[in-house]
C-alpha cells in the first residue's frame, strides 16, 4: 500500500469508530457506570482487558494489520482492537468519539534502572522476569531520585499536528495529562530489591523497609505535586478504567470548586495496591504498605484499592482509606466473607480466574458457574465483573467471544 492508501485506511477505521461512538448504547453504558460508581447500580457492569492479541491477530481478518509505516501501524492496531471489542466482545466498554494522546512529559521517573533477565515471550506477549537487586542496603536507598517533571510542549504540539493531519475530520484529537494515578509501591520496589528479600526483611530489617518505602512515597508525592502545580493534570477522563477495574464515569468528580484551567488531584480517581503482601498479616500490611498508600490516596476524590491480593481478611483496613469506592475482589478472595464485612459501602470489582481460558478444552459452563457464584456471594453489593490478566486463550479467539456473551447475558438478567 502507498502512504496515501495507508492514511485513507486509518481514516476509514476512525470513521467506523466514530460511527459506533454515536450509537445510543454508549450513553446507556455511561449511565450504567455512573449508577454503579455512585453505589446505586442498575446491574453489574462488565469489562474485558489485557487480552493476548498476538495469539490470534493474524487469524482474524478484522485484526490483521495492513499499514507498513512505523508511525501508522500502532494506530491501526489500536483502532482495529477497539472495533473488534465493540463488535465481537460483548461488554460495557464505552467507545468515545475522540482520539486521545498523552502530553509529552518527562522527568517523572524515580530510578534506579531495573536489572532483569527475561524469557522470550510467546505469541501472547507475556514475559517471565527475574529481577536483580539494585537496592540492598541503606546507602542504596538514595538511588530513588526525586522527580523533576517537565512538559515538552514542542513535542506535544508536533504530535497533535501529526494526528490532526492523519485523522482529518473523522475523529477529534485531544491531548491528556496524567489522569490515571496508581500507587503500586511494593510492586515497584521488589523489582529493585527482590521479592524474597522484602518478605524476609519484614522480620529481619523492618527499619530498612520503612526507610525504603518512605523514600519512594516522598518521590511519588513530589511527582503528583509537580503535576498539579505545573497544570499538567488531564481532565478526569472517565472512559479509562480506574485502578484495576472498570470505567470511572461518575457525577461525584470533579469535586466542587473545579476549574478546567487548573485541574486538581482531588478531581481525579486514585488507587493503590500491595500485591506482594497478599499473604502477610493485616498488621504488617497496614504498617509497611497501607499507611504510606493512604498518604497518596488522600489526595484524590475517589479511590480504588487492590489488584490480585486477596483482601477478605483485611476489609477492616479498607475502612481507613479516604473516599474508597472500589475494592478488587481477586480470584483468591473469599467473596462472602468480604461482603459480610463491607456492608454495601464499596463496589466489588470482581476478577474471575482467567485460567479458564488456558486448558486444552474451554469449560464454559464452569466459567459461568464462577461468575454466578461471585455475584450470589456478594450479597447485594454493587458489582463489576472485570476479566483481565489473560495470559493465553490457546490461540482460540472464540473462547473470549463465548465468555463475554455468557457474562453479558448474566449481568443483564
Amino acid at each position: 500500500m502507498t502512504t496515501s492508501e495507508q492514511r485513507d485506511l486509518i481514516r476509514q477505521l476512525a470513521g467506523e469508530v466514530a460511527g459506533i461512538a454515536a450509537r445510543p448504547e454508549q450513553q446507556e453504558k455511561i449511565k450504567g457506570w455512573k449508577s454503579l460508581n455512585s453505589l446505586r447500580p442498575q446491574r453489574p457492569m462488565l469489562w474485558i482487558m489485557e487480552i493476548p492479541w498476538g495469539e490470534f491477530a493474524d487469524q482474524v481478518d478484522d485484526l490483521r494489520l495492513q499499514c507498513a509505516e512505523p508511525q501508522l501501524r500502532p494506530i491501526e492496531q489500536e483502532l482495529r482492537r477497539k472495533l473488534f471489542t465493540a463488535r465481537r466482545l460483548a461488554c460495557d466498554e464505552v467507545v468515545e468519539d475522540a482520539w486521545w494522546f498523552p502530553l509529552q512529559i518527562g522527568g517523572n521517573e524515580f530510578g534506579p534502572d531495573i536489572k532483569e533477565q527475561t524469557l522470550p515471550p510467546g505469541a501472547s506477549g507475556i514475559r517471565s522476569h527475574h529481577f536483580e537487586s539494585a537496592i540492598k542496603d541503606f546507602p542504596d536507598i538514595e538511588k530513588i531520585q526525586m522527580p523533576r517533571v517537565h512538559h515538552d510542549e514542542a513535542g506535544t504540539l508536533a504530535r497533535r499536528e501529526f494526528l490532526e493531519g492523519l485523522f482529518g475530520d473523522t475523529l477529534p484529537v485531544r491531548s491528556f495529562g496524567p489522569r490515571r494515578h496508581w500507587f503500586s509501591g511494593w510492586d515497584d520496589l521488589v523489582r529493585w530489591t527482590g521479592v524474597t528479600e522484602v518478605l524476609t526483611d519484614l522480620v529481619d530489617r523492618p527499619e530498612f523497609l520503612h526507610a525504603l518505602m518512605r523514600r519512594l512515597t516522598d518521590a511519588v508525592m513530589a511527582c503528583l505535586t509537580q503535576y498539579e502545580e505545573l497544570g499538567l493534570l488531564g481532565y478526569p477522563h472517565p472512559e479509562e478504567h480506574v485502578g484495576q477495574g472498570g470505567a470511572g464515569y461518575t457525577d461525584e468528580l470533579p469535586q466542587p470548586g473545579y476549574d478546567p484551567a487548573r485541574i486538581r488531584l482531588i478531581d481525579h480517581w486514585g488507587g493503590a495496591t500491595a500485591q506482594v503482601f497478599g499473604e502477610v498479616s493485616p498488621a504488617m500490611h497496614e504498617e509497611f504498605a497501607l499507611q504510606y498508600e493512604i498518604e497518596v490516596m488522600s489526595r484524590f476524590g475517589l479511590n480504588y484499592y487492590g489488584c490480585c491480593e486477596p483482601l477478605h481478611n483485611k476489609m477492616h483496613l479498607m475502612a481507613k482509606v479516604p473516599r474508597l469506592r472500589k475494592i478488587s475482589i481477586s480470584p483468591w478472595c473469599d467473596v462472602a466473607k468480604a461482603a459480610a464485612q463491607a456492608q454495601g459501602r464499596y463496589v466489588f470489582s470482581h476478577k474471575p480466574n482467567p485460567a479458564c481460558f488456558a486448558g486444552d478444552r474451554f469449560d464454559l459452563p464452569r466459567a459461568e458457574q464462577e461468575v454466578r457464584s461471585r455475584l450470589k456471594q456478594s450479597g447485594g453489593m454493587p458489582c463489576e465483573i472485570i476479566m483481565k490478566d489473560i495470559s493465553t486463550v490457546r490461540g482460540d479467539v472464540q473462547r473470549l467471544i463465548d465468555w463475554c456473551q455468557m457474562a453479558y447475558r448474566i449481568v443483564k438478567q
